[in-house]
Protein backbone atom coordinates (compact mmCIF):
# COMPACT_ATOMS: atom_id res chain seq x y z
CA UNK A 1 0.00 0.00 0.00
CA UNK A 2 2.74 2.39 1.14
CA UNK A 3 4.10 2.07 -2.60
CA UNK A 4 1.50 2.42 -4.29
CA UNK A 5 0.17 5.81 -2.57
CA UNK A 6 4.14 6.51 -2.94
CA UNK A 7 3.85 6.29 -7.11
CA UNK A 8 0.35 8.45 -6.77
CA UNK A 9 1.57 11.34 -4.73
CA UNK A 10 4.64 11.56 -7.07
CA UNK A 11 2.60 11.36 -9.88
CA UNK A 12 0.98 14.24 -12.15
CA UNK A 13 -2.52 15.41 -11.01
CA UNK A 14 -5.05 13.81 -13.67
CA UNK A 15 -7.96 15.60 -14.68
CA UNK A 16 -11.53 14.27 -13.99
CA UNK A 17 -15.00 14.98 -14.96
CA UNK A 18 -18.06 14.32 -12.66
CA UNK A 19 -21.35 14.52 -13.97
CA UNK A 20 -24.49 13.57 -12.08
CA UNK A 21 -26.75 14.14 -9.31
CA UNK A 22 -25.30 16.82 -6.90
CA UNK A 23 -26.86 17.13 -3.48
CA UNK A 24 -26.64 18.67 -0.07
CA UNK A 25 -26.21 16.34 3.09
CA UNK A 26 -28.06 17.98 6.53
CA UNK A 27 -27.47 16.33 9.49
CA UNK A 28 -29.55 17.93 12.61
CA UNK A 29 -27.95 16.51 15.91
CA UNK A 30 -30.14 16.07 19.26
CA UNK A 31 -30.86 14.64 22.11
CA UNK A 32 -34.12 12.66 22.62
CA UNK A 33 -35.11 12.54 26.56
CA UNK A 34 -39.24 12.46 26.14
CA UNK A 35 -42.23 10.95 23.90
CA UNK A 36 -44.06 14.30 22.37
CA UNK A 37 -47.81 15.00 24.23
CA UNK A 38 -49.08 14.43 20.68
CA UNK A 39 -48.08 11.85 19.11
CA UNK A 40 -45.92 8.39 20.45
CA UNK A 41 -42.84 9.81 18.75
CA UNK A 42 -39.77 11.39 20.11
CA UNK A 43 -38.89 15.00 20.74
CA UNK A 44 -35.59 15.91 19.65
CA UNK A 45 -34.02 18.78 21.26
CA UNK A 46 -31.71 20.32 18.51
CA UNK A 47 -27.87 20.81 19.57
CA UNK A 48 -26.16 20.97 16.39
CA UNK A 49 -26.85 21.17 12.82
CA UNK A 50 -24.06 20.48 10.06
CA UNK A 51 -24.12 20.07 6.24
CA UNK A 52 -21.90 17.57 3.85
CA UNK A 53 -21.63 17.17 -0.09
CA UNK A 54 -23.52 14.55 -1.38
CA UNK A 55 -24.01 12.35 -4.07
CA UNK A 56 -21.86 13.73 -7.22
CA UNK A 57 -20.61 16.64 -5.05
CA UNK A 58 -19.13 14.46 -2.57
CA UNK A 59 -17.88 12.74 -5.45
CA UNK A 60 -16.02 15.26 -6.84
CA UNK A 61 -15.29 16.27 -2.77
CA UNK A 62 -13.66 12.57 -2.54
CA UNK A 63 -11.47 13.15 -5.67
CA UNK A 64 -10.66 16.28 -5.30
CA UNK A 65 -9.19 15.13 -1.88
CA UNK A 66 -6.69 12.43 -3.34
CA UNK A 67 -5.51 14.71 -5.92
CA UNK A 68 -7.79 15.24 -9.31
CA UNK A 69 -8.42 18.48 -10.65
CA UNK A 70 -12.02 18.14 -10.77
CA UNK A 71 -14.20 19.44 -13.06
CA UNK A 72 -18.02 18.98 -12.24
CA UNK A 73 -21.40 18.98 -13.79
CA UNK A 74 -24.62 19.29 -12.48
CA UNK A 75 -28.38 21.07 -11.99
CA UNK A 76 -29.22 22.83 -8.15
CA UNK A 77 -31.97 24.81 -7.52
CA UNK A 78 -32.11 28.82 -8.60
CA UNK A 79 -32.53 29.84 -5.51
CA UNK A 80 -32.87 27.56 -3.26
CA UNK A 81 -31.12 27.89 0.52
CA UNK A 82 -29.66 24.53 -0.32
CA UNK A 83 -28.19 25.25 -3.67
CA UNK A 84 -26.53 28.72 -1.99
CA UNK A 85 -24.87 26.03 0.79
CA UNK A 86 -23.68 23.86 -1.83
CA UNK A 87 -21.82 26.05 -3.78
CA UNK A 88 -20.50 27.86 -0.74
CA UNK A 89 -19.29 24.17 0.53
CA UNK A 90 -17.78 23.39 -3.21
CA UNK A 91 -16.32 26.66 -2.95
CA UNK A 92 -14.61 26.04 0.74
CA UNK A 93 -13.46 22.81 -0.73
CA UNK A 94 -11.50 23.87 -3.57
CA UNK A 95 -13.75 22.39 -6.80
CA UNK A 96 -14.93 24.08 -9.49
CA UNK A 97 -17.99 24.52 -10.17
CA UNK A 98 -18.08 26.53 -13.16
CA UNK A 99 -20.09 23.42 -14.31
CA UNK A 100 -22.85 23.27 -12.22
CA UNK A 101 -26.42 24.77 -13.35
CA UNK A 102 -28.86 26.71 -11.54
CA UNK A 103 -32.05 25.78 -12.90
CA UNK A 104 -35.59 27.90 -11.83
CA UNK A 105 -37.02 24.49 -12.63
CA UNK A 106 -36.17 22.45 -10.23
CA UNK A 107 -35.27 22.68 -6.40
CA UNK A 108 -31.72 21.32 -4.88
CA UNK A 109 -31.99 17.78 -3.50
CA UNK A 110 -31.28 17.67 0.10
CA UNK A 111 -31.23 14.65 2.51
CA UNK A 112 -32.13 15.84 5.98
CA UNK A 113 -31.36 13.53 8.86
CA UNK A 114 -32.40 13.99 12.29
CA UNK A 115 -29.05 12.30 14.47
CA UNK A 116 -29.97 11.19 18.27
CA UNK A 117 -26.01 10.98 19.06
CA UNK A 118 -24.72 8.78 16.14
CA UNK A 119 -28.15 6.86 15.36
CA UNK A 120 -30.40 8.14 12.55
CA UNK A 121 -34.29 8.82 13.47
CA UNK A 122 -35.44 10.00 10.44
CA UNK A 123 -34.18 11.47 7.37
CA UNK A 124 -36.19 13.92 5.02
CA UNK A 125 -35.63 13.93 1.44
CA UNK A 126 -36.19 17.09 -0.92
CA UNK A 127 -35.87 16.86 -4.35
CA UNK A 128 -36.91 17.07 -7.95
CA UNK A 129 -36.53 13.59 -9.48
CA UNK A 130 -37.95 14.29 -12.89
CA UNK A 131 -36.87 14.22 -16.25
CA UNK A 132 -34.01 17.00 -16.73
CA UNK A 133 -35.84 19.28 -19.64
CA UNK A 134 -34.37 19.77 -23.30
CA UNK A 135 -32.93 23.44 -22.42
CA UNK A 136 -30.87 21.95 -19.30
CA UNK A 137 -30.29 19.01 -21.15
CA UNK A 138 -28.67 21.50 -24.31
CA UNK A 139 -26.61 23.61 -21.36
CA UNK A 140 -25.58 20.33 -19.81
CA UNK A 141 -23.93 18.89 -23.42
CA UNK A 142 -22.05 22.50 -23.56
CA UNK A 143 -20.74 22.17 -20.03
CA UNK A 144 -19.14 18.67 -20.84
CA UNK A 145 -18.16 19.95 -24.31
CA UNK A 146 -16.18 22.91 -22.63
CA UNK A 147 -14.68 20.98 -19.61
CA UNK A 148 -14.07 17.66 -21.26
CA UNK A 149 -10.25 16.94 -21.91
CA UNK A 150 -7.91 14.51 -23.43
CA UNK A 151 -7.62 11.04 -21.91
CA UNK A 152 -9.71 12.05 -18.98
CA UNK A 153 -11.58 9.77 -16.67
CA UNK A 154 -15.21 10.88 -16.54
CA UNK A 155 -17.33 9.54 -13.50
CA UNK A 156 -21.28 9.55 -13.92
CA UNK A 157 -23.13 9.03 -10.39
CA UNK A 158 -26.28 8.26 -11.21
CA UNK A 159 -29.10 8.66 -8.50
CA UNK A 160 -31.95 8.72 -10.33
CA UNK A 161 -32.87 11.95 -9.88
CA UNK A 162 -33.05 12.81 -13.50
CA UNK A 163 -29.81 14.27 -14.58
CA UNK A 164 -28.20 10.57 -16.11
CA UNK A 165 -30.47 9.77 -18.89
CA UNK A 166 -30.28 7.46 -21.37
CA UNK A 167 -29.42 10.43 -24.26
CA UNK A 168 -26.87 12.23 -21.93
CA UNK A 169 -25.15 8.45 -21.23
CA UNK A 170 -25.33 8.13 -24.57
CA UNK A 171 -23.87 11.53 -25.40
CA UNK A 172 -21.01 11.16 -23.10
CA UNK A 173 -19.99 7.76 -24.33
CA UNK A 174 -19.62 9.65 -28.07
CA UNK A 175 -17.60 12.23 -26.27
CA UNK A 176 -15.58 9.75 -24.65
CA UNK A 177 -14.18 8.12 -27.63
CA UNK A 178 -13.90 11.40 -29.21
CA UNK A 179 -11.08 12.28 -26.69
CA UNK A 180 -9.80 8.51 -25.60
CA UNK A 181 -11.17 8.71 -22.12
CA UNK A 182 -12.76 6.10 -19.61
CA UNK A 183 -16.40 6.30 -18.73
CA UNK A 184 -16.90 4.51 -14.86
CA UNK A 185 -20.34 4.61 -13.77
CA UNK A 186 -21.95 4.27 -10.35
CA UNK A 187 -25.89 3.14 -11.88
CA UNK A 188 -29.34 3.70 -10.53
CA UNK A 189 -32.54 1.52 -11.29
CA UNK A 190 -34.41 1.35 -13.04
CA UNK A 191 -33.39 1.02 -16.74
CA UNK A 192 -29.93 -0.92 -16.90
CA UNK A 193 -29.50 -0.73 -20.45
CA UNK A 194 -28.90 2.74 -20.72
CA UNK A 195 -25.65 1.96 -19.85
CA UNK A 196 -24.92 0.73 -22.54
CA UNK A 197 -21.00 1.38 -24.04
CA UNK A 198 -19.92 2.43 -20.75
CA UNK A 199 -16.60 1.02 -19.65
CA UNK A 200 -17.36 0.20 -16.33
CA UNK A 201 -20.12 -0.03 -13.76
CA UNK A 202 -19.96 0.03 -10.18
CA UNK A 203 -23.08 -1.64 -8.40
CA UNK A 204 -23.80 -2.66 -4.79
CA UNK A 205 -25.08 -6.06 -4.54
CA UNK A 206 -29.07 -4.95 -4.44
CA UNK A 207 -28.09 -3.08 -7.50
CA UNK A 208 -26.73 -6.04 -9.00
CA UNK A 209 -29.36 -8.16 -8.13
CA UNK A 210 -31.80 -5.81 -10.01
CA UNK A 211 -29.40 -6.05 -12.82
CA UNK A 212 -29.92 -9.60 -12.57
CA UNK A 213 -33.74 -9.11 -12.42
CA UNK A 214 -33.81 -6.73 -15.12
CA UNK A 215 -31.73 -9.18 -17.80
CA UNK A 216 -34.32 -12.14 -17.07
CA UNK A 217 -30.83 -13.84 -15.35
CA UNK A 218 -31.42 -16.92 -12.56
CA UNK A 219 -30.74 -15.06 -9.20
CA UNK A 220 -29.53 -18.46 -8.43
CA UNK A 221 -26.87 -18.89 -11.03
CA UNK A 222 -23.16 -17.34 -10.05
CA UNK A 223 -22.37 -14.02 -9.40
CA UNK A 224 -19.82 -14.72 -11.90
CA UNK A 225 -21.28 -16.05 -15.35
CA UNK A 226 -24.40 -13.40 -14.45
CA UNK A 227 -21.83 -10.45 -14.46
CA UNK A 228 -20.14 -11.93 -17.62
CA UNK A 229 -23.48 -11.76 -19.02
CA UNK A 230 -24.34 -8.30 -18.19
CA UNK A 231 -20.56 -7.73 -19.19
CA UNK A 232 -21.66 -8.47 -22.84
CA UNK A 233 -24.56 -7.52 -22.83
CA UNK A 234 -23.48 -3.95 -22.23
CA UNK A 235 -20.06 -4.40 -24.29
CA UNK A 236 -18.05 -3.18 -20.52
CA UNK A 237 -14.73 -3.54 -20.12
CA UNK A 238 -16.10 -4.54 -16.40
CA UNK A 239 -18.27 -4.96 -13.90
CA UNK A 240 -17.35 -4.06 -10.37
CA UNK A 241 -19.73 -5.08 -7.45
CA UNK A 242 -19.70 -4.55 -4.08
CA UNK A 243 -20.17 -6.52 -1.64
CA UNK A 244 -20.43 -5.19 1.65
CA UNK A 245 -18.24 -6.93 4.41
CA UNK A 246 -17.37 -9.37 2.04
CA UNK A 247 -15.28 -7.32 -0.07
CA UNK A 248 -15.09 -6.14 -4.30
CA UNK A 249 -15.70 -8.48 -6.77
CA UNK A 250 -14.31 -7.84 -10.05
CA UNK A 251 -15.56 -9.09 -13.36
CA UNK A 252 -14.89 -9.11 -16.90
CA UNK A 253 -15.47 -10.61 -20.18
CA UNK A 254 -11.95 -12.60 -19.49
CA UNK A 255 -11.35 -13.21 -15.69
CA UNK A 256 -12.37 -12.22 -12.14
CA UNK A 257 -10.77 -10.83 -8.95
CA UNK A 258 -12.29 -10.69 -5.53
CA UNK A 259 -10.77 -8.30 -2.90
CA UNK A 260 -12.08 -8.96 0.83
CA UNK A 261 -13.18 -6.44 2.66
CA UNK A 262 -10.96 -4.24 5.19
CA UNK A 263 -12.63 -5.24 8.83
CA UNK A 264 -13.43 -1.99 10.28
CA UNK A 265 -15.91 -0.53 13.00
CA UNK A 266 -18.85 0.53 11.13
CA UNK A 267 -20.34 3.89 12.08
CA UNK A 268 -22.12 5.16 8.58
CA UNK A 269 -22.08 3.86 5.55
CA UNK A 270 -23.56 6.78 3.80
CA UNK A 271 -21.21 8.03 0.85
CA UNK A 272 -19.16 4.84 1.26
CA UNK A 273 -20.19 4.18 -2.28
CA UNK A 274 -18.71 7.46 -3.62
CA UNK A 275 -15.40 7.08 -2.06
CA UNK A 276 -15.09 3.63 -3.42
CA UNK A 277 -16.04 5.11 -7.04
CA UNK A 278 -13.51 7.69 -6.28
CA UNK A 279 -10.36 5.41 -5.20
CA UNK A 280 -11.38 2.82 -8.13
CA UNK A 281 -10.88 6.05 -10.79
CA UNK A 282 -7.90 7.21 -9.00
CA UNK A 283 -6.56 3.45 -9.26
CA UNK A 284 -8.02 2.75 -13.16
CA UNK A 285 -6.53 6.62 -14.20
CA UNK A 286 -2.98 5.84 -13.20
CA UNK A 287 -2.54 2.37 -15.01
CA UNK A 288 -2.56 0.41 -11.64
CA UNK A 289 -3.15 -3.53 -11.98
CA UNK A 290 -7.20 -3.83 -11.37
CA UNK A 291 -6.02 -6.11 -8.08
CA UNK A 292 -4.65 -2.88 -6.67
CA UNK A 293 -7.40 -0.20 -7.73
CA UNK A 294 -9.63 -2.66 -5.91
CA UNK A 295 -7.62 -2.98 -2.36
CA UNK A 296 -7.14 1.08 -2.60
CA UNK A 297 -11.49 1.18 -2.40
CA UNK A 298 -11.20 -1.34 -0.48
CA UNK A 299 -9.09 0.40 2.16
CA UNK A 300 -10.14 3.93 1.50
CA UNK A 301 -14.02 2.46 2.07
CA UNK A 302 -12.92 0.50 5.43
CA UNK A 303 -11.99 4.07 6.73
CA UNK A 304 -15.12 5.81 5.23
CA UNK A 305 -17.76 3.84 7.55
CA UNK A 306 -15.55 4.59 10.70
CA UNK A 307 -16.80 8.23 10.39
CA UNK A 308 -20.34 9.95 10.77
CA UNK A 309 -21.65 11.37 8.02
CA UNK A 310 -19.97 11.37 4.28
CA UNK A 311 -16.71 11.94 4.91
CA UNK A 312 -13.51 12.41 2.27
CA UNK A 313 -10.42 9.88 3.20
CA UNK A 314 -7.13 11.13 2.52
CA UNK A 315 -4.43 9.04 0.79
CA UNK A 316 -2.17 9.58 4.20
CA UNK A 317 -5.04 7.74 6.05
CA UNK A 318 -4.91 4.60 4.21
CA UNK A 319 -1.19 4.22 5.02
CA UNK A 320 -1.33 2.49 9.21
CA UNK A 321 1.23 4.07 10.49
CA UNK A 322 0.05 3.70 14.24
CA UNK A 323 -0.42 -0.13 13.41
CA UNK A 324 2.73 -0.38 11.32
CA UNK A 325 5.17 2.55 13.30
CA UNK A 326 8.05 1.66 10.62
CA UNK A 327 6.00 3.16 7.97
CA UNK A 328 6.82 6.04 9.69
CA UNK A 329 10.33 6.24 9.14
CA UNK A 330 11.66 7.97 6.40
CA UNK A 331 15.77 7.71 5.65
CA UNK A 332 15.32 9.72 2.45
CA UNK A 333 14.24 13.48 2.88
CA UNK A 334 12.25 13.39 -0.63
CA UNK A 335 9.79 11.02 -0.01
CA UNK A 336 9.40 13.31 3.23
CA UNK A 337 8.86 16.46 1.97
CA UNK A 338 6.14 15.15 -0.82
CA UNK A 339 4.45 13.34 2.39
CA UNK A 340 4.63 16.70 4.36
CA UNK A 341 3.18 18.79 1.28
CA UNK A 342 0.26 16.38 1.05
CA UNK A 343 -0.61 16.88 4.63
CA UNK A 344 -0.18 21.09 4.11
CA UNK A 345 -2.76 20.50 0.84
CA UNK A 346 -4.84 19.76 4.45
CA UNK A 347 -3.31 23.22 6.15
CA UNK A 348 -2.03 21.43 8.44
CA UNK A 349 0.63 22.82 10.52
CA UNK A 350 3.97 21.17 10.62
CA UNK A 351 5.81 21.10 13.46
CA UNK A 352 9.53 19.86 14.04
CA UNK A 353 12.43 19.08 16.53
CA UNK A 354 15.45 17.35 16.74
CA UNK A 355 17.96 15.56 19.00
CA UNK A 356 19.89 12.44 19.77
CA UNK A 357 17.39 10.86 21.74
CA UNK A 358 19.86 8.18 22.60
CA UNK A 359 18.38 6.58 25.39
CA UNK A 360 14.78 7.62 26.09
CA UNK A 361 13.25 9.13 28.88
CA UNK A 362 10.13 10.43 30.69
CA UNK A 363 11.76 13.98 29.61
CA UNK A 364 11.63 13.25 26.00
CA UNK A 365 8.47 11.98 26.32
CA UNK A 366 7.10 15.28 27.87
CA UNK A 367 9.30 17.56 25.18
CA UNK A 368 7.73 15.64 22.61
CA UNK A 369 4.01 15.49 23.65
CA UNK A 370 4.24 19.62 24.40
CA UNK A 371 6.07 20.20 20.70
CA UNK A 372 2.77 18.51 19.31
CA UNK A 373 0.89 21.06 20.59
CA UNK A 374 2.10 23.53 18.37
CA UNK A 375 0.42 21.89 15.51
CA UNK A 376 -0.99 19.26 13.58
CA UNK A 377 1.89 16.90 11.98
CA UNK A 378 4.80 16.08 14.26
CA UNK A 379 8.58 15.44 12.29
CA UNK A 380 11.26 14.15 15.25
CA UNK A 381 14.56 14.67 13.31
CA UNK A 382 17.52 12.26 14.42
CA UNK A 383 21.00 13.03 14.81
CA UNK A 384 23.12 9.77 12.76
CA UNK A 385 25.22 7.38 14.76
CA UNK A 386 28.10 9.32 12.57
CA UNK A 387 26.94 12.77 13.96
CA UNK A 388 26.02 12.43 17.11
CA UNK A 389 29.86 10.77 17.65
CA UNK A 390 30.92 14.07 16.69
CA UNK A 391 29.20 15.88 18.54
CA UNK A 392 29.38 13.43 21.75
CA UNK A 393 32.37 11.26 21.54
CA UNK A 394 33.41 7.37 20.29
CA UNK A 395 31.39 6.27 23.06
CA UNK A 396 28.15 7.25 21.37
CA UNK A 397 25.14 6.34 20.73
CA UNK A 398 24.28 3.70 22.80
CA UNK A 399 21.61 2.76 20.30
CA UNK A 400 22.26 2.97 16.92
CA UNK A 401 19.91 4.92 14.57
CA UNK A 402 17.63 2.35 13.53
CA UNK A 403 17.11 1.08 16.97
CA UNK A 404 16.69 4.86 17.81
CA UNK A 405 13.63 5.35 15.06
CA UNK A 406 11.54 2.23 15.97
CA UNK A 407 12.02 3.57 19.46
CA UNK A 408 10.70 7.08 18.10
CA UNK A 409 7.95 6.17 15.45
CA UNK A 410 6.59 3.64 18.37
CA UNK A 411 5.09 6.97 19.99
CA UNK A 412 2.09 7.98 19.10
CA UNK A 413 2.59 11.47 19.12
CA UNK A 414 5.02 11.36 16.69
CA UNK A 415 3.80 11.23 13.05
CA UNK A 416 6.94 11.39 11.05
CA UNK A 417 10.64 10.51 11.69
CA UNK A 418 13.98 11.31 9.54
CA UNK A 419 17.47 11.39 9.82
CA UNK A 420 20.30 13.61 9.12
CA UNK A 421 24.11 13.50 9.28
CA UNK A 422 25.20 17.02 9.33
CA UNK A 423 26.33 18.38 12.80
CA UNK A 424 23.22 20.62 12.88
CA UNK A 425 19.47 20.43 11.33
CA UNK A 426 19.90 23.45 8.85
CA UNK A 427 20.04 21.49 5.65
CA UNK A 428 17.01 19.77 6.57
CA UNK A 429 15.07 22.83 7.69
CA UNK A 430 15.47 24.49 4.55
CA UNK A 431 14.66 21.40 2.79
CA UNK A 432 11.33 20.78 4.90
CA UNK A 433 10.64 24.27 5.80
CA UNK A 434 8.79 23.27 9.02
CA UNK A 435 5.80 25.74 10.53
CA UNK A 436 6.79 25.79 14.00
CA UNK A 437 10.94 24.47 14.93
CA UNK A 438 10.52 23.09 18.63
CA UNK A 439 14.17 23.16 20.75
CA UNK A 440 14.38 22.26 24.48
CA UNK A 441 16.54 23.35 26.95
CA UNK A 442 16.95 27.14 28.02
CA UNK A 443 17.79 28.61 24.39
CA UNK A 444 16.41 32.13 23.88
CA UNK A 445 15.06 31.43 20.51
CA UNK A 446 17.35 33.45 18.26
CA UNK A 447 20.08 31.23 19.56
CA UNK A 448 18.41 28.55 17.99
CA UNK A 449 20.36 26.99 14.75
CA UNK A 450 17.51 27.60 12.04
CA UNK A 451 16.31 30.92 13.66
CA UNK A 452 16.94 33.11 10.65
CA UNK A 453 15.95 30.51 8.08
CA UNK A 454 12.50 29.64 9.83
CA UNK A 455 11.65 33.57 10.50
CA UNK A 456 12.35 34.30 7.42
CA UNK A 457 9.14 32.83 5.85
CA UNK A 458 6.76 33.18 9.40
CA UNK A 459 7.88 30.29 10.78
CA UNK A 460 8.02 30.09 14.79
CA UNK A 461 10.48 29.13 17.24
CA UNK A 462 9.04 27.66 20.63
CA UNK A 463 11.50 26.57 23.24
CA UNK A 464 10.19 23.95 25.78
CA UNK A 465 12.11 23.74 28.89
CA UNK A 466 13.45 20.48 29.97
CA UNK A 467 12.40 18.73 32.91
CA UNK A 468 14.99 18.96 35.70
CA UNK A 469 17.52 15.70 36.11
CA UNK A 470 16.36 13.89 33.56
CA UNK A 471 18.83 13.39 30.48
CA UNK A 472 20.30 10.37 28.55
CA UNK A 473 24.18 11.89 30.18
CA UNK A 474 22.88 11.61 33.40
CA UNK A 475 21.05 7.86 32.96
CA UNK A 476 24.48 6.92 31.53
CA UNK A 477 26.50 8.22 34.27
CA UNK A 478 23.84 6.77 37.08
CA UNK A 479 24.66 3.06 35.36
CA UNK A 480 28.21 3.81 35.08
CA UNK A 481 28.27 4.62 38.90
CA UNK A 482 26.41 1.30 39.46
CA UNK A 483 28.15 -1.20 37.53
Amino acid sequence: MKKLINQLKTAPAKDILIIGDVMLDEYIFGAVNRISPEAPVPVVKEETRSWSLGGAANVAANCKHIGFNVHLVGLIGDNDRSGSTLISMLKQSKIAFDGVIKSPERVTTCKRRIMEKNHQLLRIDTESAGAITQPEFAEIMLRIDRLIRQDMIILLSDYAKGVVSKELIAYVVTKARIHRCIVMVDPKGPDFLKYLGVDYLKPNLKEFLQMVRFFGLHERASLIDNARFICEKLQLKGLIVTLGDKGIQFVSREREILCPAVKHEVYDLTGAGDTVFAFLALGIAHNFAMIDCLRLANKAASIAISHIKTYAVSLDELIDRHLEPSEKVFHDWAELKIELDWQRLDNKKVVLTNGCFDILHSGHIYTLKEAKKFGDILVVALNTDASIKRLKGPSRPINDIDERSAMMAAIGVVDFVVSFDQDTPQLLLEYLRPDVLVKGGDYKAHEVVGYDFITSYGGRIEIIDFVPGRSTTNLIAAINKKE
